[in-house]
């Protein structure tokens, strides 16, 4: 789980992101990405109910918070996002989620 200073909470914010954040959209996720003038990356994780029930939407979530986890030192601060959850996330292993992430962020030059 991420701290606290590094989640987006309000819904005004996914809302504020989703109409003037730059999106990226990768095999497996969507990213919507813009600065916040903090020293740290905030993120924001959804899923849809199209990709499945509870079960399959939260090992989704967790897959997604372990990518960020892991790669969060690579990544340069200041900046809120948003990632979603693309419907063919629930057929594929962690290492093609992580590269997708990676590709989308060397492609918003955050990488």
């Amino acid at each position: 789980m991420l701290d606290k200073k590094r989640r987006i909470n309000r819904g005004k914010e996914y809302g504020y992101l989703y109409k003037n954040g730059r999106r990226i959209t990768g095999k497996y996720i969507i990213v919507f990405i813009k600065e916040n003038n903090l020293m740290n990356n905030r993120f924001g994780i959804v899923t849809s109910k199209k990709i499945g029930n509870a079960v399959i939407r939260n090992r989704a979530k967790r897959q997604i918070r372990e990518v960020i986890r892991k790669n969060l030192q690579l990544i340069r601060p200041g900046y809120n996002m948003v990632i979603i959850a693309r419907f063919n996330i629930k057929e594929v292993i962690f290492d093609l989620i992580e590269k997708d992430y990676l590709r989308i962020m060397k492609k918003a030059s955050l990488y």
